[in-house]
């Protein structure tokens, strides 16, 4: 390609350009669903057309091989209208023009090892971000993390169990929560308490010299750190030292990151748990998620005491929540501390039972 043609190319490429033709003539006019089980939806076009998608789940973090992504475009090609969708949500979502074919998509993609499900009152995802595959700042494997989740709360994305309504769940693996903070469930890896050092190898990554820090320079092991929870100076003998202002530090590694000798205690990673949050408008409107739980040990392969911890916080919500009621909207109703108290959790210094607000974004500007 000439650079005259790549100047020509819109960036980024316009999605209407791959629609499938059926989906392409209908842009703006569908006025109607019906769900098909909680796995396939039908979309009614205005025009009289008809959609039909099938949501698959996949592995955590939407990774699969270009082999298994064949056999799906495949299914996608002999049964559906020639088109395939990633969600944000990691789910993969084919698009067919009869409830017949969806039926068979179904069939197929579960043969291979795959559920359906996901819509309605149901489990819609468990996101995760990368972790140890491609981030350099993970604590916790949050993949695996994921599957382990996804193993137990399967019967919930079928919708074999049905719950009040949506759930969604995050696993991030270090407090930068890649995974995000606005689910109904967020798990956010931590080291669980501030980092050591040693006092003579700590040197290679400070200055050699008290004239830099004089000097305005601020060497990259504290320069990282998002809370300024480190602190360099000069010393009087002319050497430079570093402390760590353990009531500052967030535990997330950065520091670890660029400097080999900070060293952080393996055996105190553990998630904190956050509730209540969802991005929707739906009831009382978007909302942050809280923090309930600052610390839950994360001990691989089966994660124990973590799955017991979600399934606790589902249960409970599903036994005491209206229909339609998502965590957050149904804890704003009843309180947060009723729902300590429903959950047996103790309250305390990072754990403060904090009344959600909500109504805010667009909601704040009505008249």
């Amino acid at each position: 390609m000439s650079e005259a043609e790549r100047l020509k190319k819109k960036l980024p490429v316009p999605y209407t350009d791959w629609l499938p033709e059926v989906v392409k003539r209908n842009l703006g006019k569908w006025v109607d669903r019906k769900y098909h089980g909680y796995g396939v939806i039908e979309h009614i076009s205005e025009t009289g057309d008809r959609i039909f998608t099938v949501k698959v789940g996949t592995p955590p973090n939407f990774r699969v091989s270009t082999d298994t992504l064949r056999k799906f475009i495949d299914v996608a090609d002999r049964l559906g209208v020639g088109g395939i969708k990633m969600t944000r949500n990691g789910n993969l979502e084919i698009l067919t023009d009869s409830l017949d074919k969806a039926l068979k998509i179904k069939e197929e993609v579960e043969r291979m090892g795959f559920p359906v499900g996901g819509w309605g009152p149901t489990l819609w995802s468990i996101n995760s971000c990368t972790a140890y595959l491609t981030c350099t700042t993970a604590v916790l494997d949050a993949p695996s993390i994921t599957k382990v989740l996804y193993d137990y709360l399967k019967p919930y994305f079928t919708g074999e169990i049905t719950l009040p309504a949506k759930l969604r769940i995050n696993v991030s693996g270090c407090p930068s929560a890649c995974g995000g903070f606005t689910t109904d469930i967020n798990l956010v890896g931590h080291y669980g308490d501030a980092p050591t050092y040693d006092p003579d190898k700590i040197k290679l990554c400070l200055p050699k010299s008290a004239k830099a820090i004089e000097a305005g320079h601020v060497p990259e092991v504290a320069e990282v750190c998002p809370t300024r929870a480190i602190r360099v100076y000069g010393k009087p003998d002319g050497s430079v030292g570093l402390d760590i202002i353990r009531e500052k530090c967030i535990a997330c590694g950065r520091c670890r990151d660029v400097c080999d000798w900070i060293d952080f205690d393996e055996s105190k990673a553990g998630v904190a748990v956050l509730v209540g949050g969802k991005a929707s408008n739906t009831g009382r409107g978007p909302m942050p998620s809280y923090q309930v739980i600052p610390w839950v040990p994360a001990i691989p392969p089966d994660y124990v005491e973590i799955v017991a911890v979600v399934k606790k916080i589902i249960d409970v919500w599903r036994t005491n929540a209206s229909e339609g009621e998502r965590i957050g909207d149904w804890i704003g109703r009843v309180g947060m501390k009723k729902f300590y108290q429903l959950m047996k959790i103790p309250e305390g210094k990072w754990n403060r039972a904090v009344e959600s607000q909500g109504e805010f974004g667009v909601r704040q500007f009505r008249i």
